[in-house]
């Protein structure tokens, strides 16, 4: 299973928030590519990185500084404010490996399909509080269930799916196993899990979901030092 480090940019900064909410910030480093050399050295296979800004104006803000991080050398899957084309090219262009489309899944079903058409590396990133799927950074809710959801984007051609329960994220208060577990016997695409990983308990019970839980996004528990990356990414691998 792969860990994904998380580098949350916020005002040119690597924060992290609680359950979404933008007067919930801790700020952990002031320099996001900085973050990503450490989280190379720590042997990171990947590096998970979020435009916080651009989730929130609905155009990524953040596009020179997650340039600088893919140049760090560590395979980048990214998202936030991913609603045109336009933005989708220009991300490949730039080396990251995976684009992370999130409203608009629920906006532009037409720009989806386009994309997974024209990239491989498209992966659905799907926010829901409650079993309803959120938007727009969190802030707007729908009617949407998750599997619902799943599977109208698996006919538009997604096949990698990545699921954060929000009432989770930040909080440290440990995965909604059961959730994940749940989705993973309804759907055949792989999924990455977000949301709540506090301890390396954690990391192994997802683990012992099988090859569909492809990975983990893991933040707040990092950055509180609750356990090392190298240790979660061992943990992830079955190894003591």
């Amino acid at each position: 299973m792969i860990i994904f480090p998380a580098i949350d940019i916020l005002d040119g900064k690597v924060v992290r928030l609680r359950q979404g909410m933008l007067d919930a910030v801790t700020v952990y480093n002031d320099d996001p590519v900085d973050q990503a050399k450490r989280w190379a050295e720590a042997g990171a296979e990947w590096i998970h990185v979020v435009d916080l800004d651009g989730a929130v104006t609905g155009h990524p803000q953040n596009h020179h500084i997650v340039e600088r991080i893919v140049d760090v050398g560590v395979p980048v899957q990214t998202g936030g404010g991913v609603r045109s084309m336009e933005t989708i090219d220009r991300m490949f262009d730039a080396g990251v490996q995976r684009v992370v489309l999130g409203t608009s899944l629920v906006t532009e079903p037409t720009l989806v399909a386009e994309a997974c058409e024209k990239h491989k590396g498209i992966v659905a990133g799907i926010d829901a509080r409650d079993g309803k799927v959120a938007i727009s950074g969190w802030r707007e809710g729908t009617e949407y269930g998750v599997l619902e959801l799943v599977r109208e984007l698996e006919l538009l051609g997604i096949k990698r799916l990545a699921y954060t329960d929000i009432s989770k994220d930040g909080m440290q208060q440990g995965v909604n196993y059961g959730a994940y577990r749940a989705l993973a016997s309804q759907i055949d695409i792989p999924i990455v899990a977000s949301g709540g990983v506090n301890s390396l308990g954690d990391v192994r019970d997802l683990a012992t979901l099988g090859s569909q839980l492809e990975g983990v996004i893991i933040g707040t528990a990092l950055y509180t030092g609750a356990f090392t990356l190298e240790d979660a990414i061992a943990a992830g691998h079955g190894e003591e």
